[in-house]
C-alpha cells in the first residue's frame, strides 16, 4: 500500500472551505441517485462530494486514509453521514449499499489494492446497486502537471477498466474517456467516468 499521508493531510488541510461538489457528484445525483438510497464513497478528501450527497437525503458512508480531514469532517457533525478514518481497499464491514463511489481515488492506489477493491464491491453492493467512478486515464500521463505532482499517482487503462468491471458480472451503463470533465485551474486531465451496475 502507497504512504501519502503527510501529502494528503497538508493537501486537505489547506483546502477544507472548498465545499462546492464536483461535476461528477452533480452529474451522478441528477442522472442515477434517488432519495433515502445508501451510498459508500472510497477516499473522501475534504468531504464535498460526501456531504453533497447527504444533503440530497443518502445515508453515507465516507473513508478516507487522512486522519486530519475524517476529524475534521466528524466534528462538524453532518446530519446523513458517517466519517471513517480507513483504508478503501478493506471494505468487509461494509454491505448492502445503493451506491459505491470512486472520485479520484482509483488511481491513487497500487495495483494489488485496486485488486482487492474489485474483488470487494459485489459484496458490497446490493443486487442492482451501481459503482460509479472516475479517475485519471493512461491518456492523462503524457499531459504537462502543475498542481499535485509530488504524491503517488498511477494512470488506469480505460479499456482494462471497463473489462475488469464487466467480469464481476456489473452492466456497464455510462462510460468515456476523455478531457473537459473536470478542469481544475490551469490543468485539464484526461479522465474516464465509468458507471455500472451490479446483475
Amino acid at each position: 500500500m502507497i504512504d501519502d499521508h503527510g501529502y494528503w493531510n497538508e493537501f486537505y488541510l489547506a483546502n477544507r472551505a472548498v465545499r462546492e461538489p464536483s461535476s461528477f457528484a452533480r452529474h451522478v445525483e441528477d442522472r442515477y441517485f434517488q432519495r433515502g438510497t445508501t451510498l459508500l464513497e472510497l477516499g473522501c478528501g475534504n468531504g464535498r462530494d460526501a456531504i453533497f450527497f447527504a444533503e440530497k437525503e443518502k445515508q453515507v458512508s465516507a473513508l478516507d486514509l487522512s486522519l486530519k480531514s475524517i476529524q475534521s469532517l466528524s466534528a462538524m457533525n453532518v446530519k446523513n453521514a458517517e466519517f471513517f478514518y480507513q483504508d478503501f481497499s478493506q471494505l468487509s464491514d461494509f454491505k448492502n449499499f445503493d451506491y459505491v463511489y470512486s472520485r479520484f481515488t482509483l488511481h491513487s492506489i497500487d495495483d494489488e489494492s485496486e485488486n482487492m477493491v474489485f474483488q470487494q464491491l459485489p459484496k458490497v453492493l446490493k443486487s442492482g446497486g451501481l459503482f460509479l467512478l472516475e479517475a485519471r486515464s493512461l491518456k492523462d500521463e503524457k499531459l504537462a502537471k502543475t498542481f499535485g505532482t509530488d504524491h503517488f499517482r498511477r494512470y488506469l487503462d480505460y479499456e482494462a477498466t471497463v473489462n475488469k468491471i464487466e467480469r464481476l458480472n456489473f452492466k456497464v451503463l455510462e462510460k468515456i474517456e476523455s478531457q473537459g470533465l473536470s478542469p481544475y485551474k490551469e490543468e485539464d486531465p484526461f479522465l474516464m467516468r465509468i458507471v455500472a451496475k451490479k446483475l
